[in-house]
């Protein structure tokens, strides 16, 4: 294995810079000589970490986010996608069209202690069955994969959360990805830590969490930015193949806004006093502009709206003073991030490439309300220091929920507040530009989504000499592009599993298992048509259909192999 001593940003060829260069004459440089163009379009996939429902202006939010909001104004906003309650499962369900536990992530605990290079405890569910891998599975084709076979460029930037460092054969290079600068554990430092390290100032036993293509990367450089970096390397991939002809998918897996809240000093008090008046003012503002925008429905409200967080009228004036602090640095991070991506639309536009790029933007689930305990050992976490390199701080359940309001829970939910993602499409082949879809919908269709607009074929049976489950996601292009077909059939039963938490969403019934502080569970069953909030819980006027759909829930939870402990 080779180390790379760090990291080099991108160096883009311009135009102008070519003027006086030697192009070659007629005799040595013809049009027969040129390559073919494939007329395929590119493909963009744009995921934020922990980002709010709310989050974008074009959803609801005061924070500026002009570049992201001009693009989903253009596109197709997609208010009922579904991601997952964290992290790594998700990205798990976008990468294989499967559901997480197929896709080999049916547990964050046992993928930390691969992440750690620790064996974990023998007794957890799942241990050593397949499903519970703790990376993303080789059961499975993965997206970059399938397209870098199909004639794609296949780029990747940001956080990668499938497999760990030191293991090649599960890091992007290894699944299809030419060409990846990537942090390959779930957690790390926005800023160059003080030590120049690579391990992103998080304590593990695995300090090497970032790698480029094969390579280790041992060091970050002083002006290291996470959203900048990972925005500069995508378009230094896309720039060194530009002009061969053939199309590109690039991921860019931002790690913004995922705690740590860190941003770079000039941009650390742009929000300065605009949180002043504390998260239940934001949160019901936040509600009201998304009715407005068409967002949420016209009978979304805030009744019976089961908040877990102390009201801001019971803060102290310290505590209401650092809340309101947390949120100025979650908004620079949100509007940073917009900056960044306008960047990349800007150098799309400049090379010719925007008009022929399908753009996909989500976040990998709900707002996050809560950092584990320990993170934050030894760093300054005073009023003056948020936001800079050695603080670690998280913004809080308050500000969570008004980013998820009025749906119920946040990130580690399987309520729709934990697994309800904003979302976007934006190409000019869309039918409905500047509308909004209501479709169900969920991270295992965008695999299906974009083979079918490369005109790629999903694997069945073997894959590279290795035997590859099918496909469980759904395309919905046709739906962007008009179609009138639902996605997911009405009687197909769409089910959800992490850590004992349980869901299941058949048509327009959704059955919701979370077990509480007593350990006391029970079914509950929502009609999310008229109660797409979970605040009816009509399991005991619909006996006979909870027990239905409960069946249903087992007969998914056998289907993917899921690891039951009762």
């Amino acid at each position: 294995m080779k180390l790379s001593t760090g990291i080099g940003l991108p160096a883009i060829v311009s135009a102008a810079s070519m003027v006086g260069c030697d192009m070659g004459t007629p005799d040595t440089q013809t049009l027969e000589t040129a390559p073919a163009v494939d007329p395929r379009p590119n493909i963009l996939l744009i995921v934020t970490d922990d980002m709010g429902y709310t989050d974008l202006g074009s959803f609801g939010s005061e924070i500026p986010t002009p570049n992201l909001d001009e693009l989903a104004y253009s596109g197709v906003r997609l208010t009922n996608f579904h991601a997952a309650p964290v992290c790594a499962p998700a990205r798990a369900m976008l990468l294989s069209g499967m559901d997480n536990h197929e896709a080999g992530i049916g547990s964050m605990d046992i993928k930390r202690f691969f992440d750690n290079g620790t064996e974990p405890d023998q007794t957890a569910p799942g241990y050593a069955q397949p499903g519970y891998e703790g990376y993303l599975s080789h059961r499975v084709a993965a997206l970059p994969e399938v397209l870098r076979d199909a004639g794609y460029h296949t780029y990747m930037a940001g956080k990668w959360d499938l497999g760990r460092a030191l293991v090649d054969e599960t890091n992007p290079a290894g699944r299809g990805f030419e060409s990846s600068f990537v942090q390959t554990t779930g957690t790390t430092v926005h800023l160059s830590p003080a030590d120049g390290g690579a391990h992103g100032g998080i304590r593990r036993a695995d300090p090497l969490v970032f790698r480029e293509n094969w390579d280790v990367v041992t060091s970050l450089p002083e002006d290291y930015f996470s959203t900048r970096v990972y925005t500069d390397k995508i378009i230094e991939y896309i720039e060194a193949n530009r002009d061969d002809g053939r199309p590109f998918f690039a991921y860019l897996a931002l790690t913004a806004p995922h705690w740590p809240l860190q941003v770079p000093d000039d941009w650390l008090d742009r929000f300065a006093g605009q949180y002043d008046d504390g998260y239940d003012a934001v949160r019901d503002r936040r509600v009201e502009r998304a009715r407005e925008l068409g967002i949420l429905p016209p009978h979304a409200d805030m009744v019976d709206y089961p908040r877990g967080s102390t009201p801001w009228a019971e803060l102290d004036e310290t505590a209401r003073a650092e809340q309101a602090r947390l949120m100025e640095i979650y908004a620079a991070m949100v509007a940073n991030m917009d900056f960044h991506v306008g960047r990349l639309v800007e150098y799309l536009r400049d090379t010719g490439e925007f008009d022929n790029t399908f753009i996909l933007f989500m976040s990998d689930n709900g707002a996050s309300g809560s950092a584990p305990e320990g993170f934050a050992e030894g760093y300054d976490n005073s009023l003056a220091n948020m936001g800079r390199r050695d603080s670690f701080i998280e913004y809080g359940l308050g500000w969570a929920e008004a980013g998820t309001a009025p749906y119920r829970d946040v990130k580690g939910s399987v309520a729709e507040g934990g697994v309800l993602a904003a979302a976007f499409a934006a190409h000019g082949t869309l039918a409905d530009t500047g509308g909004i879809s209501r479709e169900y919908l969920t991270m295992q269709d965008v695999m299906p989504t974009l083979l079918e607009l490369a005109g790629a074929e999903p694997p069945t049976g073997e894959y590279h000499h290795r035997p590859v489950l099918t496909m469980r996601g759904k395309s919905f292009l046709d739906h962007l592009q008009g179609g009138a077909s639902p996605v997911h059939d009405p009687d197909e039963a769409i089910g959800w599993e992490l850590h004992s938490l349980r869901a299941l969403v058949r048509g327009s019934w959704k059955l919701l298992w979370i077990p509480t502080e007593d350990e006391e569970t029970r079914w509950e069953l929502f009609d999310l048509d008229s109660d797409p909030f979970e605040r009816n819980d009509l399991s005991s006027q619909r006996p006979d259909l909870t027990q239905e759909l409960i069946g249903e829930w087992y007969r998914y939870a056998e289907d993917v192999g899921v690891a039951i402990s009762e």
